[in-house]
């Protein structure tokens, strides 16, 4: 393979956010959350069908991390908060509303046909429970997230340089890792406002030393990088299968130690090699975001009016059948999440802030 040209361009990062973004959609898509194993051959394929793009979140924080390289030198810390308001929580302000509409529309359908009564009884505290788990229990979750990340890094923003810095952040992340051993605190990732502040500003370094990593990127050879891939994929299983007894809940973790390594390494193999001529065809860049934000919205209220009259559910007792309609179901929510955004994406300027164009 030819080398990387030693200049910054956006190639890279709009090929790998669409291959990221296949990864949170399949991840979302399949019925495994929830089931709890006990032979060890059903755990493996549980446990591989949702590990092999768990590389997603944490690369969509070194990304986000690289642009801020660029930003940071433009605008002020005011300037870019407008900005980030603008572009991306405006947006995920408009789907989140979306999304408990339609959660309080369900409920209206229940109540109605079923004389459900959570419509009714503690109107209060049912409405705020549905706003903690639209933003910190969804996948809505990343831009919260992602916003506090940014604020700390502006309210630090003169320490973003020092490596010191980075290694307290490091060790942030680390200690969620442990986190999952002792239980000092919930291991939830949703809610790991702190864990991932590391991979933004490593994301930040990147840009900041954009050559020296090019040149590391270009002594890498496939074999190596390949072999490397597929160990530390094996770890990170091997570390979900291990956590199925003592935290059967959250054994596939975003933090654990062994996804964080196998997520830098997917990020560097992908770098060099997922820089695909047909991947700007499909226009990443005006829809990815757009996908996040809609994708969530099918899974919950698409997906089961297609499946429920079959009587299809995560009951289903053959794993193979599972393992068969997460990419069905994948297939349903990626394709409508890509043709709504791209739709939107064409529509006048006053229209498509809607997914942060």
């Amino acid at each position: 393979m030819t080398e990387l040209k030693k200049q910054k361009n956006y190639d890279f990062i709009d090929s790998i956010r669409f291959i990221s973004m296949i990864g949170i959609v399949m991840e979302h898509s399949t019925l495994f959350w929830g089931k709890h194993y006990t032979i060890l051959h059903d755990q493996i394929i549980q446990t591989v069908s949702l590990q092999v793009f768990k590389f997603g979140t944490i690369i969509f924080f070194l990304l986000s991390g690289f642009l801020i390289g660029d930003k940071f030198a433009t605008y002020n810390s005011k300037e870019y908060m407008k900005r980030r308001f603008d572009n991306t929580f405006k947006p995920w302000l408009f789907w989140c509303f979306m999304m408990l509409f339609l959660t309080y529309l369900d409920m209206y359908v229940r109540y109605a046909k079923f004389g459900d009564p959570d419509l009714i009884t503690n109107p209060v505290p049912v409405f705020f429970e549905n706003i903690v788990h639209i933003t910190m229990f969804t996948a809505y979750w990343f831009i919260l997230n992602f916003m506090i990340c940014i604020g700390t890094l502006l309210l630090f923003r003169k320490y973003i340089h020092s490596n010191i810095f980075g290694a307290i952040l490091g060790l942030l992340s680390l200690l969620y890792s442990l986190n999952l051993y002792v239980h000092w605190f919930p291991t939830a990732h949703t809610i790991a406002f702190l864990g991932f502040i590391f991979y933004l500003w490593l994301g930040f370094k990147i840009n900041v030393h954009y050559d020296k990593f090019v040149a590391f990127i270009n002594r890498i050879r496939l074999l190596p990088i390949l072999l490397l891939v597929v160990l530390t994929f094996t770890a990170a299983c091997w570390e979900s299968v291990h956590l199925m007894d003592s935290i059967p809940d959250d054994p596939f973790n975003t933090l654990r130690l062994s996804n964080i390594i196998y997520s830098l390494v997917a990020f560097v193999f992908l770098f060099k090699y997922a820089n695909l001529p047909f991947i700007s065809r499909l226009k990443p860049r005006q829809t990815t975001f757009g996908i996040y934000l809609i994708h969530q919205l099918l899974v919950f209220y698409l997906l089961p009016l297609i499946f429920k009259p079959l009587g299809i559910s995560n009951e289903q007792d053959s794993i193979w059948f599972l393992v068969a309609l997460q990419f069905i179901r994948f297939f349903i929510v990626y394709a409508g999440a890509y043709v709504l955004a791209l739709a939107i994406s064409k529509l006048p300027k006053g229209a498509r802030w809607v997914i942060g164009q």
